[in-house]
C-alpha cells in the first residue's frame, strides 16, 4: 500500500518516488528471518504494511511491538528493508509536516513544497535510524513523529549547524536561509521540545496537536478532539490547560534559552476552541 502524498501542481516530490519504489518493494516476500508472529500470515511486504497500519489504529500496543522489532532489526542488524517498511508506514507524518510548513509564494524553502517534503522525509529517516529502542518502548509512532519534527525543524532553523541528509541540499536555495517558523510549526516545535525535556509526555503532545494544529482534513478544537478520543469536551479542555501550564512553566525556567522555544508561542495557547 502507498501513502497519499498527492499535491496539485507538484510532480517531483520525493514521497511520490518513495511510493513508486514501494509499489515494487511491496510485492516482495516478508523475510523469513524477521520471525514476527503477527506477520506470519503475510505473503508480501504490502500485507505487513496493512497489519501494522491496522494495529496502529486499533491495537496500539501491538503496533508498538511490531515497530520496535523492525527498528531493532534496522538499527542493530543493519536491515535496510525493515527500516524501509517503518518509513513507509510513517510516511504520512512527513507529508503532514511538509504541508503545514509550506507557505504559497514564500521565499526560499518555505515556498518550495518539494524541498520541504525532502526535509521532512530526511527528518523521519533520521528519527528511524536514531530511535532509542531499549529506552522508549511505548507510543512508538508518536515518538517517531516528534523526533522527526525536531530534526525537520533543525533543517529549517538558521541556527542549525549541520544538515542531516543530502536530499535537502540538492536545490540551489539553501535551507539555512529560512525565515522565522510559521505559527503552526512553532507550536509543533514547542511540543517536540516539551516531550524531549520531559515537561509533557507524548500523549499530551498528541492531544495539543489535535486541538490546535490538526492534520489535513481533520477538525481542530476541543469538541472534535473529544469526539475522536471518546472524552467530554470539558475533559479535553482540562487536560490541555494542565499540559500548557506545565509547558509554559518549563519554557520560562529552562536554563538554555537559545534552545528552548519562543515563550509567546506557549503563552498564546490559553483559549481552547
Amino acid at each position: 500500500m502507498t501513502v497519499d502524498t498527492a499535491a496539485r501542481g507538484h510532480d517531483s516530490l520525493i514521497t511520490d518516488q518513495l511510493n513508486a519504489e514501494w509499489s515494487v518493494l511491496g510485492g516482495r516476500p516478508v523475510p523469513r528471518n524477521w520471525s514476527l508472529p503477527p506477520l506470519a500470515w503475510c505473503t508480501c511486504l504490502s500485507d505487513a504494511f496493512d497489519v501494522i497500519a491496522h494495529a496502529r489504529r486499533h491495537r496500539p500496543d501491538d503496533a508498538d511491538e511490531l515497530l520496535l522489532a523492525l527498528l531493532a532489526r534496522h538499527i542493530d542488524g543493519a536491515d535496510e528493508l525493515a527500516g524501509r517498511l517503518v518509513l513507509q508506514v510513517m510516511l504520512g507524518r512527513a507529508v503532514n509536516l511538509a504541508r503545514r510548513a509550506h507557505r504559497h509564494g514564500a521565499h526560499g524553502i518555505r515556498g518550495d513544497l518539494a524541498q520541504l517534503t525532502a526535509a521532512a522525509v530526511a527528518g523521519l529517516w533520521q528519527a528511524i535510524a536514531a530511535y532509542p529502542v531499549r529506552r522508549r518502548r511505548s507510543k512508538v509512532s508518536v515518538n517517531l513523529s516528534m523526533d522527526a519534527l525536531r530534526y525537520f525543524t533543525a533543517l529549517l532553523d538558521d541556527r542549525a549547524v549541520e544538515i542531516p541528509d543530502h536530499l535537502v541540499t540538492e536545490t540551489p536555495e539553501s535551507v539555512l536561509t529560512a525565515p522565522t517558523p510559521a505559527p503552526a510549526l512553532e507550536l509543533l516545535q514547542t511540543l517536540a521540545w516539551g516531550v524531549d525535556v520531559g515537561a509533557i509526555d507524548a500523549d499530551d503532545a498528541a492531544l495539543l496537536t489535535g486541538v490546535y494544529c490538526p492534520g489535513p482534513g481533520q477538525a481542530g478544537g476541543a469538541n472534535a478532539a473529544a469526539a475522536r478520543l471518546g472524552l467530554t469536551a470539558a475533559a479535553v479542555r482540562q487536560r490541555c490547560r494542565r499540559a500548557t501550564k506545565v509547558l509554559a512553566a518549563a519554557t520560562r525556567s529552562h536554563g538554555d534559552r537559545s534552545r528552548s522555544p519562543r515563550f509567546d508561542t506557549v503563552d498564546t495557547i490559553t483559549n481552547i476552541r
